[in-house]
Formats: C-alpha cells, sequence, structure tokens
C-alpha cells in the first residue's frame, strides 16, 4: 500500500466533487506503471483499476485518461478484482468514507498493490482512517501539487 501525499483542494461546486490536482497525480501514476523498465522486453500488462467516490471525479478521470482505462465509483466497485488500485480520495475532509464498509471495499481487492492519492492531514484525525493507514501502509510518498496559472506542477 502506497500513500501519494497531494494536497490540492476538491473543486467546489454540486453535490459531487472532483480534484483537478489528484486527476493529474492519477494520469501521472498510470503514465509510470505503464512505461516498462527495459524498453526492448514485453511486459506482461497488469489489470490496473481506478477508483473514487465521486462520479464528478470520474468525469474528470475520464477526461483526461485513456478510454482503455478502468474508471469506477467506489460504491460500484465493490466485489471487483485487479492487480493493481489506484483510489483518488477526492476531498480535503473524510466525509462519507468514515465508513468501515467503505474503507473495506479499498483497501481488500487489490492483488498486487493499492495506490491512494489523498491528503495524509485529512485521513488521518479520523480514527478508522489512522487506524487503517498505520496498519497497512509500507510506504508514504510525499508529492506536492500546486496550481499556477492554470499548469499543475507535482513535485516531492
Amino acid at each position: 500500500t502506497v500513500l501519494i501525499q497531494c494536497s490540492s483542494e476538491e473543486d467546489l461546486g454540486d453535490r459531487s466533487k472532483s480534484n483537478e490536482g489528484q486527476v493529474d497525480v492519477v494520469r501521472q501514476v498510470l503514465k509510470l506503471l505503464s512505461t516498462p523498465k527495459n524498453p526492448s522486453e514485453e511486459d506482461e500488462e497488469s489489470e490496473m483499476k481506478k477508483v473514487t467516490p465521486y462520479t464528478k471525479q470520474i468525469q474528470a478521470l475520464r477526461w483526461r485518461l485513456p478510454p482503455s482505462i478502468t474508471l469506477s465509483t467506489l460504491d460500484s466497485f465493490q466485489g471487483r478484482e485487479s492487480d493493481i488500485d489506484i483510489f483518488s480520495t477526492v476531498r480535503c475532509n473524510v466525509g462519507f468514507l468514515d465508513d468501515p464498509r467503505r474503507l473495506n471495499v479499498i483497501w481488500t481487492p487489490a492483488r498486487l498493490a493499492l495506490i491512494i492519492v489523498g491528503n495524509r492531514a485529512t485521513l488521518s484525525p479520523n480514527q478508522l482512517w489512522k487506524r487503517a493507514l498505520e496498519a497497512y501502509m509500507e510506504v508514504v510518498i510525499v508529492l506536492e501539487v500546486r496550481r499556477i496559472k492554470g499548469v499543475t506542477y507535482c513535485y516531492t
């Protein structure tokens, strides 16, 4: 399990939410994961799913990712497995992710890796998330995301 620290704020809007900074991080992670280590060797394609709790984030991801990428809201993802799951938390607060059943859906399906894109400072104060992060975290990558004049910059 990997947490990529992304402190960008969600875009304000209707009931559904999106977060362009996290969309950019997911796009960059996918680019890294799909680049073969050795271009002369053919890698076996890993099945990857991108999951988020908000329909508006799915729409933002769909706009920026290739159509071959599997996208799903958290509630419709339940029971589906993949090799690598990328979960975008979207919000600057835990919101309805403060639910053991939803957390279970996030943490269980990936066969090889779970990559969470979110803000640890937002997730950790919640006791449910704090316990999950402490129990399952293997790596924390601190990646700052800033938007300057409409361009998103990600750096460590």
